[in-house]
């Protein structure tokens, strides 16, 4: 008994009857597409006879008329001239009587066989009579008979000569010349009218248009040769042959005017190659056919909505149970697991949503022990979140720690350094010091790369983009890496560049730097260039291309990808990695292509081993409206010698005891005066003492709670009147020190800075502060004058 309860007591199949719509519908498409097909094509048809025959009445009516004048000429050109009673003023009347019979006809001329003219006959000029020569030879070539080419006289109404031959007494060569007025087949096409915005057209053999209803086509000489209508009848006219009066198809075309019509073509056999267009605009050809193709839509959109209305009937009984399995199902997928469906429709439907309701109580069982799990996992992730905050909250604050404070105690063992090297007398001892300086100059450099690529990868450090020259980046960069590339025995050489770039300055110069700086380390002879040059993006914009070309031992291509990753050196074909003396601490290329990627600025490397390398940095542009708008710090001359800094006085100005009293020794041994202080007080009270200027103001940026360093460079300009160089050496590597020390026109170092960098912008600095008090005296000088 169960078995047969549970079997459907009729099959839902039964119920796709409703499909009987459908089959209707689809057998009225087809029929009435069908039906629509061939009802436009015989429209199309009986237009294009109905076109012919107008083409073929039009070109028969210029045809009649054409040869009515060659008939009336022949008749005057048949009679016989040069007999008694028959002389050039009997022929005149002749012409002037032919003339009155056809208007067209302008001009009338009787022709030797030399081409001379003995009559003329026009409706605008004098006649003339010419006396006949009594020897005249015969021309090597007749004039051709029959019409002629068309021309334009005075640019304005189209002629055309018919010559026929003459019976001239004793020459059998003579001719009669006709000029045709061709304004008559206006008047002819102007008659002709094709419903009621067709039209009826004449060209001639060289395809400009000679007649036309409308006037002003006429006298503006178009020429056809490239229409389609013109194109189209020409080929049928080569498949059939030249000078057949006979009509051609229906062509879909354009009209003179450029508006899309239907035309026939007839030629006309009297004038080889002249063709009668009847042309009729393609909405009004084919409004029969529109007309029937509407009535056929309406049929199919009657019997389509009757069929439509019947399936919509069936749908909605056999959709009935469907909605409902679909509203529980929809339930249940939004988390109402204990929702059911209740559906009795004695189908496969009732079975389904047996199947639906048995699925639902599964998952329900499932779902209670699933959410305890979730929540477990949930907590976790939340706990590995925090943890990961945390760490990552750690090492922003030891970067920055490290940042700040690592830096000052390496910068004072640096300046403290340099200062023993200038003081130790004994070669050994030297040696000691230099081997000294140079392990101090490492741990400086691999602190600096290790602090960058991890501030990079924390993404601690921020672009600052702004449009300065890059000129004066370019050169500063020259003067620091001069002295490297000279001890190294190479040249450094860089093409100037009056670009302005839209980009980071400061990043910008550590990406260079760093490849000027690899360059040199990887090249044994020759030397290393920095030039740039335009290059245009994908985009369309245009781009600064920044390159660095060395002479180097160049890298193998499979290194390329290697090369800028942490901690990778190239090893030349002996096997070292670099200079003996300057192996390179493999961070400069990673450090380049971190900052690259932060600054949108595409990388790109072309290397030949044995060769040397090019490395090429791409930079947005900015229009050069007048001058650089912001430019980098120009830190002045090229390292040399303290020599020409003794007798110097500089003011000091750092709160840390070890920093300053390290500068104070080492400007000291360079030969120069110094005022030591370590706050902004101190170095007030201490300059009032003096009577001398100073010719520079070292501070370090954080001086205590008085202020920054740009604040005591300024207190002081203020106390003495001047404006004194000034140069700010800093451990925060953050934007806010380098836009303070711009802001008051200072030089800016990060420590740790070794002595060379600290002496070439010390003469740099007061180099410049020379050239611009030697500025202003001349000026005062000519003011004075």
């Amino acid at each position: 008994m169960q078995a047969a309860s549970s079997r459907p007591s009729f099959s839902i199949a039964r119920r796709y009857a409703t499909q009987v719509a459908a089959i209707a519908a689809a057998l009225l498409i087809a029929s009435g597409g069908v039906e629509m097909y061939f009802s436009f094509q015989e429209a199309r048809q009986d237009m294009a006879r109905l076109q012919a025959a107008q083409a073929t009445a039009a070109a028969r009516e210029i045809e009649q008329y054409l040869q009515g004048i060659k008939a009336g000429l022949n008749q005057v050109a048949r009679l016989p001239w040069g007999e008694r009673g028959f002389g050039p003023a009997q022929k005149r009347e002749e012409f002037h009587r032919l003339m009155a019979l056809f208007p067209s006809v302008m001009e009338l001329r009787d022709l030797s066989a030399a081409g001379r003219e003995l009559v003329f006959v026009s409706r605008t000029e004098l006649d003339r009579i010419a006396a006949p020569a009594p020897l005249e030879a015969a021309p090597a070539i007749a004039p051709a008979l029959g019409f002629g080419a068309t021309q334009f006289r005075g640019g304005a109404e189209p002629f055309v000569s018919l010559t026929l031959a003459s019976a001239a007494a004793g020459d059998k060569q003579a001719r009669t010349q006709a000029s045709i007025n061709l304004r008559f087949l206006a008047d002819v096409v102007s008659g002709l009218r094709v419903g009621r915005l067709g039209q009826t057209y004449v060209v001639d053999a060289a395809d400009r248009l000679v007649a036309h209803p409308k006037a002003t086509q006429v006298l503006r000489q178009l020429d056809l040769s490239h229409s389609h209508a013109v194109m189209a009848a020409r080929q049928a006219l080569a498949k059939q042959g030249q000078g057949q009066d006979q009509g051609f198809g229906a062509l879909d075309t354009f009209d003179v005017e450029g508006r899309p019509v239907i035309a026939t073509v007839a030629a006309l056999a009297s004038v080889p190659g002249w063709l009668v267009f009847v042309e009729q605009p393609r909405s009004e050809a084919l409004e029969a056919a529109f007309a029937t193709l509407r009535r056929t839509l309406l049929l199919f959109g009657v019997g389509g909505g009757l069929a439509v209305l019947a399936a919509a009937l069936y749908a909605r009984r056999l959709a009935r149970p469907i909605v409902e399995l679909r509203r529980a199902a929809g339930q249940i997928a939004a988390g109402d697991l204990g929702s059911r469906i209740a559906l009795s429709s004695g189908d496969e439907l009732e079975l389904l949503a047996n199947d639906f309701n048995l699925m639902a109580a599964k998952l329900q069982a499932s779902y209670a022990g699933l959410e305890a799990q979730v929540e477990a996992r949930t907590h976790e992730l939340q706990l590995a979140k925090t943890e990961a905050e945390r760490a990552n909250l750690a090492k922003t604050r030891f970067l920055a720690a490290a940042s700040h404070d690592l830096r000052q105690p390496l910068h004072t063992i640096g300046l403290l350094v340099s200062l023993l090297r200038e003081r130790l007398k004994g070669r050994e001892a030297l040696e000691l010091a230099d081997k000294v300086y140079r392990s101090v100059d490492t741990l400086e450099a691999l602190f600096g790369g290790l602090l960058d690529i991890s501030k990079l990868d924390a993404g601690a450090i921020l672009a600052r983009p702004e449009s300065f020259a890059v000129d004066e980046l370019l050169a500063h960069l020259e003067h620091s890496y001069a002295a490297q590339a000279e001890a190294r025995g190479l040249r450094l050489r860089l093409r100037r560049c009056g670009a302005l770039v839209r980009s980071d300055p400061a990043l910008l110069e550590r990406i260079v730097g760093n490849l000027i700086s690899n360059a040199i380390r990887y090249t044994d002879s020759g030397g290393v260039l920095l030039l740039c040059r335009m290059r245009g993006s994908g985009d369309g914009a245009r781009a600064l291309a920044i390159q660095v070309w060395d002479s180097g031992c160049g890298i193998d291509p499979a290194q390329w990808a290697d090369i800028f990753d942490e901690f990778y050196r190239i090893e030349e074909p002996g096997g070292k990695a670099g200079h003996e003396s300057e192996q390179g601490l493999g961070l400069g290329l990673a450090i380049v292509k971190r900052t690259a990627q932060l600054l949108c600025h595409p990388l790109r490397l072309c290397s030949r081993p044995g060769r040397g390398s090019m490395f090429e940095l791409r930079v947005p542009l900015v229009p050069l409206v007048g001058g650089s708008m912001v430019s980098a710090a120009r830190l002045g001359l090229p390292l040399g010698q303290p020599g020409g800094l003794a007798g110097s006085f500089v003011v000091i100005v750092d709160d840390d005891r070890d920093n300053r009293e390290a500068l104070d020794a080492l400007c000291s041994q360079w030969g120069m005066h110094t005022l030591s202080a370590a706050s902004l007080e101190q170095a007030c009270e201490q300059v009032t003492r003096h009577l001398r200027v100073p010719d520079l103001i070292i501070s370090d940026f954080n001086v205590g709670a008085q202020g920054d360093g740009c604040d005591v460079i300024l207190r002081l300009r203020e106390l003495l009147g001047e404006q004194v160089p000034a140069i700010i050496v800093t451990a925060d590597t953050g934007d806010g020190a380098r836009q303070r020390a711009w802001a008051c026109g200072a030089a800016l170092f990060s420590k740790p800075a070794n002595a060379e960098r600290l002496l070439e912008g010390i003469r740099g600095a007061i180099a410049a502060g020379a050239q611009a008090a030697a500025a202003a005296a001349a000026s005062d000088a000519v003011q004075a004058d």
